[in-house]
């Protein structure tokens, strides 16, 4: 699609209301080109967030991680969103896409800049990680837990050149108001982290941190907190956007109050941030956005949002704290810490490194969650986890052993012995737009000792590889029955759907869960159906017309795509059973006769037979800007007169192979 066909689009999904608010943006942005000068403030930090625990306290797995974290960072080897090994200079190119190797540095108005169509295979969100100022809060963690001088002198010194590279409203890093507000966020740490060391730094020219911290307040919180607050989301854009701009304000507002006198008050900041954390997470906990680590991301936002407040002696709205707990125990229900997969858009974003490893950032945050007392690095920062709620006054229908529904955002998650089994019966996202949304209502996830067999596909890139992203948010590539003609609804470009398909639903039967979905004039149904203690599952699918006069054996083809994790092997048993392992862990998948073709996808120069039509079949993305090739199953139904059933098992298979899974 076109980029003015892009934006018409957009301007349809918009309401009057948000037009008016877009030709107040441009005149913002207008006025803010031409520079500003902000009055005197004072500065000085009250200190009351964020508290700091004492170093001597910090766990020793934290302490090493930290040694470990400041040795790479210094070296020049970083990560990006937890897993992208990059190689960065001393200082940074703040604005490199090191991934991509293209230097975008520019002096022009931020306001002119399209972050969307970046050159050469370069996505935005590179650009912005190294402006996160993650790696430098991390050594700033590490001076005041280590009492390293080597990471504190290098943090300020990152910072100082941040600055002089990237004046006010000039260049990539000012074409967001979440990265000002993120940023924001991580200087309140490092404000803090830096102004308590039990040592003095002092730069060449004789000046210590006290001094070089107040010359870095003076140029970088009046311009980000006015370019937060001036720019904020709205309309179809206000999703964690807003809870992190808002989070970002109020946060360094607690710290520094005289900042209020550029924007609103803390009343009124705080308002707005309580309103939006009932608007996008719902009364069962789930996001509203439906990408699953956009939940965690969103709730971090709003967690260390409640903490500067509570320690600034204000009161939290009951309701707004019950939601956030919600919003915890929701994603210990659904996520599997062992091997985490999200679902929807999802970029591995965090906000501030608290956990000690950050490939295992998942599993530390659950353990946060549900620990009474060992809370590891996560809660050496941020205290221990207040009780979370039981979700089951929230399930509905006939109670099913080891199910838990939370039928408000469309997810089921059952548990049997060695299996976990997750299932979306959502809306295709928030809002008009649903912008984070994938077409993947009735979706099937599959653990088996807490290994993941059967995956999502994941999101790709937003922005490098448009037909990847296309791919993975469509509806073939993921295992809902999917009818073999065009997608509904249809996906419009970034961010950007034509449509929402009705709400799905889930019907929970004594023995089984029914599943189904209208799509216009279509309905797909999926029936699951769990086979005893240890043995399995039994999937059947069909694809009907929306049509109260057709007759079942009016039903309509349709393609069923079982995408196996990355490292899967796939053993041919027989004509229609097969056995996946990996990681040691194996199942037996056997296909039912009715089905008209199946193809046991093993290699990628298989693809061309199994999917002419879909070259990027079997690519999968299980983290941002990463993606591997995994085999798949394929299976198509071409329904005749005769009564047929479209079925899957999926069955434990011999003796699990023990492994370290660490």
């Amino acid at each position: 699609m076109s980029k003015a066909a892009w934006y018409w689009h957009r301007l349809r999904a918009m309401s009057p209301g948000e037009v008016l608010l877009h030709a107040r943006k441009r005149w913002r942005q207008t006025t803010d080109a031409r520079g500003r000068i902000w009055p005197e403030l004072a500065l000085e930090s009250t200190g009351a967030f964020p508290k700091l625990p004492k170093p001597e306290d910090a766990p020793p797995t934290l302490r090493e991680a930290l040694r470990h974290d400041a040795d790479e960072i210094l070296a020049g080897r970083w990560l990006a969103f937890g897993h992208l090994e990059l190689k960065v200079d001393d200082p940074p190119k703040w604005h490199c896409d090191y991934l991509a190797g293209r230097d975008l540095a520019t002096d022009a108005s931020a306001f002119t800049l399209d972050h969307r169509a970046l050159p050469g295979g370069a996505d935005i969100k590179l650009i912005w990680e190294l402006s996160r100022w993650t790696q430098l809060t991390r050594l700033a963690m590490a001076a005041y837990v280590l009492g390293d001088q080597r990471a504190a002198e290098k943090c300020l010194a990152w910072l100082e050149d941040w600055v002089k590279h990237n004046p006010p409203y000039r260049g990539w890093n000012w074409t967001s108001a979440l990265e000002a507000g993120l940023r924001l966020i991580q200087f309140t740490w490092i404000d803090a982290l830096l102004g308590n060391l039990r040592f003095t730094i002092y730069d060449p020219r004789g000046a210590n941190q006290t001094e070089r911290l107040k010359q870095l307040r003076r140029e970088i919180l009046p311009a980000h907190f006015w370019f937060t607050w001036r720019h904020r989301s709205f309309g179809s854009s206000a999703n964690n956007h807003l809870l992190g701009e808002l989070a970002g304000l109020i946060a360094v507002t607690v710290r520094c109050p005289e900042l209020k006198r550029l924007c609103a008050s803390l009343d009124d900041l705080q308002g707005r941030w309580e309103r939006e954390v009932l608007k996008q997470f719902a009364e069962d906990g789930g996001n509203r956005e439906q990408a699953l680590n956009y939940h965690l991301f969103s709730w971090e936002l709003c967690w260390q949002t409640r903490a500067s407040l509570t320690e600034a002696g204000r009161k939290i709205a009951p309701e707004v704290n019950e939601r956030l707990l919600c919003a915890a125990q929701f994603f210990v229900e659904v996520q599997v810490p062992t091997d985490p997969w999200d679902y929807g858009d999802s970029d591995n974003a965090y906000v501030t490194p608290f956990s000690s490893e950050e490939h295992r950032s998942v599993a530390e945050w659950i353990q946060w969650f549900t620990s009474a007392s060992d809370a590891g690095a996560i809660g050496f920062w941020l205290g221990v986890c207040p009780g979370l709620p039981q979700l089951a006054h929230r399930v509905t229908g006939v109670h099913l052993p080891g199910l838990t529904h939370l039928d408000i955002s469309g997810q089921a998650v059952l548990r049997r012995d060695s299996w976990t089994l997750r299932l979306d019966a959502s809306l295709l996202g928030y809002m008009k737009t649903a912008a984070h949304g994938h077409l993947d209502a009735l979706h099937m996830g599959l653990w088996r000792e807490g290994v993941a067999l059967v995956i999502d596909p994941g999101t790709g890139a937003y922005y490098a590889n448009q037909r990847l992203r296309e791919w993975l948010a469509s509806r073939t590539a993921h295992n809902c029955p999917s009818p073999l003609d065009a997608e509904w609804p249809r996906r419009l470009g970034p961010f950007l759907w034509a449509g929402h398909h009705a709400l799905p639903g889930i019907a929970v039967e004594r023995n089984h869960l029914e599943m189904g979905v209208c799509l216009r004039d279509q309905i797909i149904e999926r029936r699951v159906v769990p086979l005893g203690a240890e043995t399995g599952f039994l999937v059947e699918d069909k694809c009907l017309w929306n049509d109260k006069r057709a007759r079942e054996q009016d039903r309509l083809p349709f393609s069923v795509r079982w995408q196996f994790a990355p490292e899967s092997r796939i053993e041919i048993l027989g004509k229609r059973r097969f056995r996946v392992t990996r990681r040691g862990v194996a199942m037996e998948v056997q296909v039912s006769a009715d089905w008209a073709e199946v193809f046991c996808v093993t290699e990628p120069n298989q693809v061309a037979q199994a999917d002419p039509d879909a070259p990027l079949a079997g690519t999968v993305s299980p983290a941002f800007r990463r993606t591997l090739w995994a085999p798949y199953l394929k299976l198509i139904a071409r329904p005749t007169a005769q009564p047929c059933v479209f079925s899957t098992q999926f069955l434990a298979s011999g003796p699990s192979i023990p492994v370290d899974r660490a």
